[in-house]
């Protein structure tokens, strides 16, 4: 199931998708049209078999057409602008991705898109294809799943692309800060600046200016908005209480989390349980 901002202020457009399976595959047509600006917890690989549009991706505004694939990380802010679009859309959450991955996708510089010729289209519509027919299948045994193995060889394929072109790779200290979140599953617990920094190699002071350069948001920002997808989750899929959520996704109390949640959602943690239940 996927999960939105139900209750989300509809000025707002920062919407963030949730991904609730390991993987997700879906094909949809785009009607023409802008979509709404956004971003994911999750990664997407999105590959484009017919029409042509526009994505901004982090405020770098970039042509797709057929034979187009593209990679959306957590926090790339993107939206679309589609003049008739059908895509196939593979959807991952980070922790069903070997280590190496996750560091080598977080190591590409924006946009992260790629013309493929026709063969490497076919290559890649055949393997979306098999994925498909495999999450759409629920017959076969756990120990007969074969999604994992096509999704690594979807993503491992597409870093091969990548490194065609090594001024595609980006060693910067942003990709070096959420690769260290994510690896160390930092976003729930208490982190500081100094313990980032460490990893980083830089200072606190020039880590955080170039990150929030990048991405227009701080990183306290950042670790905020997946403890409050997490806390989400947690409303939505067990019975604990607020408190216990609170604990659990990271806040130093329940007036802050409170205050964030609103903020960040639109709406009290109370009303988000009883419209999503």
């Amino acid at each position: 199931m996927l999960l939105y901002n139900i209750c989300m202020d509809q000025k707002r457009d920062n919407l963030v998708f949730v991904l609730d399976e390991d993987i997700k595959f879906d094909s949809a047509e785009w009607a023409p049209g802008n979509y709404p600006l956004h971003y994911h917890n999750h990664f997407e690989f999105e590959l484009i078999t017919a029409g042509k549009g526009s994505q901004i991706f982090n405020g770098e505004k970039f042509e797709l057409a057929k034979n187009d694939i593209f990679l959306l990380r957590p926090i790339d802010y993107h939206q679309v602008t589609s003049e008739g679009i059908t895509i196939s859309h593979i959807k991952v959450k980070p922790s069903i991705l070997p280590e190496w991955i996750i560091q080598k996708l977080h190591s590409f510089k924006n946009p992260v898109v790629f013309h493929l010729t026709d063969k490497q289209f076919e290559k890649f519509n055949f393997l979306f294809k098999m994925l498909k027919d495999e999450t759409e299948n629920t017959s076969y045994s756990k120990s007969l799943d074969i999604r994992y193995t096509l999704v690594e060889t979807i993503v491992t394929m597409f870093i091969r692309l990548g490194m065609e072109n090594t001024s595609l790779y980006d060693d910067s200290v942003p990709a070096k800060v959420i690769y260290f979140l994510e690896k160390n599953n930092k976003f729930t617990q208490k982190v500081s600046l100094d313990e980032i920094s460490k990893y980083v190699g830089y200072s606190k002071f020039y880590i955080s200016s170039i990150f929030h350069k990048q991405y227009g948001i701080t990183i306290q920002d950042f670790i905020i908005n997946h403890r409050i997808e997490y806390a989400k989750k947690l409303i939505i899929e067990t019975d604990l209480s607020i408190t216990e959520i609170v604990i659990e996704s990271g806040f130093a109390s329940t007036s802050n989390f409170y205050s964030k949640f609103i903020k960040y959602v639109g709406c009290s943690p109370l009303k988000f349980r009883k419209d999503n239940k």
